[in-house]
């Protein structure tokens, strides 16, 4: 494993007082100073959360870890917070950072009120945790839209397994992603771009200064994230900057940890939303409204900034860099099911047209998906689509990454009509955090095969976070290369997708 970060507490930077022995010899910040569990006392000073609806568990919601990102704090690491005045109220799920509340992602699940103050995170922690895995949320939303305040991500039913659950904000879209020459010139410590995984190392930084106080192990923490929080797993692997600040990953839908945006592009992008907003320079930009902000078009993606990031999680893994930390990657069986909702039946020349965008050989990638094996072209796209863009770029990170790496392909279709989509992009979450209350129309609780499904991936995530190893449904891919498939039952299998991988990644040109 490697050595862990030094993380400087924040009561050096910050108040003394904040973090000062109150007198009766136990420091402050690792224990309650009146006794109740809940009421915690940070290096921030005191919070005030509540228990959750799961019996046990205690919430404490929308701590702030970092100062406002707004005015001159805009398009700059994230900065010190002030301590608190008096005791915080810990009780209530907090909004998200600016981004389209008309996107995607908010037709299916709720997203909160956004706003730039939006640097919180929750911690969700048994009455009597001691020194439990700590479990680090990242969630999805290509980089431009999600929150960790989303019912869809309550950590109370996963925290019951034994765990201590913490999910942060961080900064989306132009927000927390802008690159310019000016930016990279100004930035406190060189590196740029990057904001919002830089407010993700800032919270794992809270993390290992105060979760003792909550009852969890900063010694053992596990990031776990979905989508573009798993592409944000990735990156943390990938960052010098995020070096021991976590132990092991779990990364879900985040495809082969393979992508960054060159430095000169980024910087390009950039140079063309400040044209757009008709600023010259930054300190233009930072006075811009923040609805105009978001109305500029801008693509966020990680930066190679040289500092923050300079190379992928798999470039890493291949080189052998990555050894000690163990990971669990996957991917689901139709991913593509919910990209491709609005495309209509293609022909066989549509099909072709469709590839190309990926592959400069569209009819051998095409016969990989032999006809007679799916419903219409539709299916045989979304087929070939799922793997693509996940199951096969993580099955090559695996191979890069070898003995300490798990693989899994949830395939899982409830028999519950509330779960129309089966086994596409983001399915797992209902099943992993059990709130599908949390998707837009659906009432909570799980039953029957689900709730079976729901325990057996809870189990695998909490036993992989305690001690590396997911179970006996479970081998690292480095042995045979076998992969774990989520359903009912759980199973070891040798081969999915047909075994066409190999072809699949070899014919491929563009992934994204």
């Amino acid at each position: 494993m490697k050595p862990r970060r030094l993380v400087v507490p924040l009561c050096v930077m910050l108040l003394a007082a904040a973090c000062s022995d109150d007198g009766d010899g136990s420091g402050g910040s690792n224990a309650a100073a009146s006794g109740d569990p809940l009421e915690i006392t940070t290096e921030l000073g005191v919070v005030r959360g509540t228990d959750s609806a799961i019996d046990g568990v205690r919430a404490f919601l929308t701590l702030p870890y970092a100062a406002e990102p707004t005015g001159e704090n805009r398009w700059r690491p994230p900065q010190p917070r002030e301590p608190y005045d008096g005791s915080l109220d810990a009780t209530t799920p907090g909004g998200s950072c600016p981004q389209d509340v008309g996107s995607s992602t908010a037709r299916f699940t709720t997203i909160p009120t956004p706003g730039e103050d939006c640097l919180s995170l929750n911690v969700w922690a048994p009455a009597d945790a001691d020194g439990l895995p700590v479990m680090f949320w990242v969630y999805g939303g290509g980089l431009r839209a999600g929150s960790a305040h989303q019912p869809y991500y309550v950590g109370d039913d996963l925290a019951a397994e034994g765990v201590v659950v913490v999910s942060a904000n961080y900064r989306l879209g132009a927000f927390g992603f802008l690159a310019t020459d000016e930016l990279a010139d100004e930035g406190d410590d060189g590196s740029y771009g990057n904001y919002g995984l830089a407010d993700q190392a800032a919270a794992l930084e809270w993390v290992q200064s105060n979760i003792a106080a909550f009852g969890g192990d900063p010694d053992n923490v596990t990031i776990f994230g979905e989508s573009a929080g798993g592409g944000s797993v990735c990156a943390h692997l990938a960052s010098p900057m995020s070096e021991g600040l976590f132990d092991r990953a779990i990364i879900e839908s985040g495809g082969g940890c393979d992508n960054l945006q060159a430095g000169d592009e980024a910087q390009t992008a950039g140079a063309a939303l400040l044209d757009g907003l008709g600023c010259a320079d930054i300190a233009c930009l930072r006075e811009v409204p923040t609805e105009a902000v978001l109305a500029a078009e801008f693509d966020a993606n990680f930066v190679a900034d040289g500092v923050r990031l300079s190379e992928t999680g798999r470039e890493r893994a291949a080189a052998g860099e990555l050894e000690g930390i163990e990971v669990i990657t996957g991917s689901n069986a139709n991913e593509a099911f919910l990209f491709t909702l609005t495309v209509e039946e293609p022909t066989e020349e549509g099909l072709v047209e469709l590839v190309s965008a990926v592959t400069d050989d569209p009819a051998a990638l095409i016969a990989l998906y032999p006809p007679a094996e799916y419903e219409n072209n539709l299916e045989r796209y979304r087929a070939l689509l799922t793997d693509v863009r996940f199951t096969c770029p993580t099955i090559a990170f695996a191979e890069s990454a070898r003995n300490d790496t798990y693989v899994y392909n949830y395939t899982y279709t409830s028999a519950d009509g509330r779960f129309a989509f089966g086994p596409t992009h983001g399915a797992e979450l209902a099943f992993l955090f059990a709130h599908p209350e949390g998707i837009t129309g659906l009432e909570p609780g799980l039953t029957g095969t689900d709730a079976q499904v729901s325990a057996d991936m809870q189990a695998a995530w909490a036993a992989f976070a305690t001690t590396g190893d997911p179970g006996d449904a479970w081998a690292p891919y480095g042995d045979g290369g076998q992969v774990t498939v989520i359903d009912a039952p759980v199973e070891l299998v040798e081969e999915i997708r047909g075994g066409r991988c190999d072809a699949v990644t070899e014919l491929v040109t563009i992934r994204r």
